[in-house]
């Protein structure tokens, strides 16, 4: 398989909490609005990207979220950059805010889930947020490539070729 890369310009959004509601005396769990449209909007934009036929194998996926910045960071104001942006430049900053990265994550992958057989065969995530670059916009960038093609090196730790276990511990 050959890696899939893009960018979304949209506002990310986490997975809202389901809520249980009774529908013919059972109890259903409702996905709120807002994540619905959300989900419903990403797929829309990431559907020319999907690859011809379905996946079906073990996948690695990451995703990066660039928020709005808050206005406090906007390069408008008067104040002193380094103090706005606690020491980081016009470039993106880590976002230690909600929603919850694992949330992000949840949000993304729904919308994806035309494009595998099983949201359970991503078997490596990597989810990162940010507050955008001052001269960029809110985007959701996502990479799907195949275990097996993976490059970054950090499989096989103990030597098997297929654990990521620290040395001496697989038990492969």
């Amino acid at each position: 398989m050959t890696p899939i890369s893009f960018r979304i310009d949209i506002d990310p959004h986490g997975k809202g909490r389901g809520r249980v509601i009774t529908v013919a005396g059972r109890g259903a769990i409702k996905t709120p609005e807002k994540t619905k449209n959300w989900e419903a909007a990403f797929a829309l934009m990431s559907a020319r990207h999907r690859p011809a036929e379905v996946l079906d194998e073990p996948l690695v996926v990451e995703i990066v979220a660039e928020f709005a910045r808050p206005r406090r960071m906007c390069k408008r104001s008067m104040r002193d950059p380094a103090e706005l942006l606690g020491g980081y430049s016009g470039e993106r900053v880590p976002m230690a805010a909600r929603p919850d990265a694992d949330n992000v994550a949840k949000a993304v992958l729904d919308a994806m889930a035309l494009w595998w057989r099983d949201d359970a065969l991503v078997v490596d995530l990597r989810v990162r947020k940010f507050y955008h670059a001052i001269n960029r916009r809110p985007c959701v960038r996502v990479i799907v490539r195949s275990l097996a093609a993976d490059t970054r090196g950090d499989r096989g730790g103990c030597g098997c070729g297929g654990s990521t276990a620290p040395a001496g511990t697989c038990l492969a």
